[in-house]
């Protein structure tokens, strides 16, 4: 069987879907991936997302969520950019 190349946002999506305590089996039939691509995407991309975040964010607003997460993925941009610009001698 062919693997498909997942894409970076449905990458975020399937973090985002299991932090907020969706099933790794209910992501998988979502995104139509199976589910040790969604274990391997967890495990490799999101762990920020433990126990512990999910009960911390338990409280907060829809939109103090999706605040947070777009600063947590910008923070992880910012490191990438500095990393690269560090290889290339920047």
């Amino acid at each position: 069987m062919a693997r498909k190349k997942i894409d970076e946002m449905t990458k975020q999506e399937v973090i985002k879907a299991r932090a907020n305590g969706i099933s790794r089996k209910k992501i998988a039939d979502k995104f139509g991936i199976s589910l040790s691509s969604v274990s391997r995407i967890i495990k490799k991309e999101g762990p920020q997302y433990s126990q512990e975040k999910r009960i911390e964010t338990k409280g907060k607003t829809e939109r103090q969520k999706r605040i947070e997460d777009l600063e947590r993925r910008i923070a992880k941009l910012e490191k990438k950019i500095l990393e690269l610009e560090a290889k290339k001698g920047i």
